[in-house]
């Protein structure tokens, strides 16, 4: 049975989980061509040191069925921010079977158990993990992008739209660090 953060578990059994695990755990962050539309770009980050590679799926490119199962390949757990209630959701409704029955910590879920109502950016700045381009900053830009990518093909709306979509997904991994610092003191 798929584990979820929103089980009634011991924080610590997540430190814990999370610690064994980090390193074959997927960073997931999914985003949409429009409010509960299908998923335009797929983020996927696992967390190695050296340089960063944030693999990213776009839609009508290399986001399809084969390159999705081959990214849950690898992995022993699911960092997500809100994953459980939008990116899982979307994803096994475009590509049911793909997700393997592996735990998922959503940090949203662990941040609101610590007492932190708040959403991702907030998160951010309040730990101090940085962005590269100040303009992902901003929250609910990825739909516009992908509509002007996709209306006027302009090119720098998609790009723009992946450092969003890098910088969400990669970012998850020095947050869910601080997170569990926080219950493995």
């Amino acid at each position: 049975m798929e584990q979820s953060i929103s089980m009634v578990l011991p924080l610590s059994y997540w430190g814990t989980l999370y610690e064994r695990h980090k390193h074959s755990a997927l960073c997931l962050d999914i985003e949409v061509t429009r409010f509960n539309g299908p998923i335009s770009v797929m983020g996927l980050y696992q967390p190695k040191e050296g340089v960063i590679e944030c693999q990213q799926l776009v839609k009508g490119r290399e986001l399809n069925r084969e390159n999705v199962v081959q990214a849950f390949s690898n992995c022993s757990l699911l960092i997500t921010f809100n994953g459980r209630k939008f990116d899982l959701p979307r994803i096994k409704r475009e590509f049911p079977g793909v997700i393997p029955p592996i735990p998922t910590l959503d940090l949203y879920l662990f941040a609101r158990r610590l007492g932190m109502k708040t959403n991702l950016k907030v998160l951010e700045n309040t730990f101090g993990i940085d962005r590269l381009d100040p303009r992902t900053k901003r929250r609910g830009i990825a739909v516009k992008l992908w509509k002007r990518y996709i209306t006027y093909g302009d090119q720098n709306a998609l790009n723009l739209l992946l450092e969003y979509n890098k910088q969400d997904t990669v970012n998850l991994y020095p947050l869910a660090e601080e997170l569990m610092g926080l219950v493995l003191e």
